[in-house]
């Protein structure tokens, strides 16, 4: 796959057909777009998205997506498509006009484009699929519902994981959700309750609700079951910034600085504050003890 950034000194001579969003999460809406671009055999495939997030721009920190930009890289590594462009969005860019745009997609010689039916661009979304048509051969698909007829978007995905609702996100997804992120030194408190934990570095991504969830953790490439606390640390040592940590099962290594990436299954409970130490440490063991139940469930030893 090949990155581009939109930017005058692109030169591309093959024909493209092309998608374009912002593809947070890359759920089954967006695969079923990436799939129909795939299947034209005269074109390379593409897909066109933004850094940042559009409503970034506008609300800045109080917005937060599922993935960073490099998160999005990775997952579009896996859609193995010939061209991933990545167009910077900033104030200029969003008041490009319709024709503006269409002009910038011309640039990148697209001669299809593959889009759901709600597509709009340009400037305050003034365009639509309609003023595409004149200049390009466009597929336009419905919009993907799911079996409880919700329309399937990020949003729809961040409310489950908002409710902690794992299994379902997972199936709008069409994967494990995971996340991205660097194991960082930490208050050490786990160690000393005997549950020495991973602090990860989440990059202040959207995570789901807080509580604890069973979890994988891939180290250099290899997978390990872990327990996953999403939260404040109410108990011992309370934190003012929501914390991502992992208790890897049978695990011994020091992995300070280590990328890492964190699949999520299932969430256990609640994040409580207990009322002592003991009770933390023996709500842990319940944890540990629903966790080898669900290792089983999933057949992952």
């Amino acid at each position: 796959m090949k990155i581009l950034n939109i930017n005058s000194k692109i030169k591309i001579t093959d024909d493209i057909t092309l998608t374009i969003g912002n593809f947070d999460g890359l759920h089954k809406g967006h695969m079923e777009l990436i799939n129909i671009v795939k299947s034209y055999k005269d074109t390379k495939s593409a897909a066109l998205t933004f850094d940042p997030h559009p409503k970034k721009l506008f609300l800045k920190d109080t917005f937060k997506t599922l993935y960073n930009i490099d998160g999005k890289i990775k997952l579009f590594e896996e859609t193995k498509i010939d061209y991933l462009f990545i167009a910077p969005f900033t104030n200029d860019f969003s008041k490009l006009s319709v024709n503006d745009f269409i002009n910038l997609l011309k640039s990148i010689n697209v001669k299809r484009l593959v889009l759901g039916s709600d597509f709009k661009f340009g400037y305050k979304a003034s365009g639509n699929i309609n003023d595409l048509k004149p200049h390009f051969e466009v597929n336009e698909i419905k919009v993907l519902k799911d079996k409880d007829n919700n329309i399937m978007s990020t949003s729809y995905i961040k409310d489950e994981l908002l409710k902690g609702n794992i299994i379902k996100t997972n199936e709008l997804l069409g994967y494990n959700y995971h996340v991205y992120g660097s194991v960082e030194h930490g208050n050490k408190v786990g160690r000393t309750l005997g549950f020495p934990t991973a602090n990860i570095n989440y990059d202040n991504v959207f995570l789901p609700k807080s509580g604890v969830y069973f979890t994988q953790i891939k180290i250099d490439n290899k997978l390990y079951n872990s327990i996953t606390n999403i939260g404040y640390n109410p108990t011992v040592n309370e934190s003012k910034t929501k914390k991502l940590e992992t208790y890897i099962l049978n695990f011994n290594k020091n992995i300070y600085n280590e990328e890492v990436v964190l699949y999520f299954y299932e969430r256990i409970r609640e994040e409580i504050k207990f009322k002592s130490v003991q009770e933390l440490i023996d709500a842990m063991e319940k944890d540990e003890k629903v966790a080898l139940n669900l290792i089983k469930k999933y057949n992952l030893w």
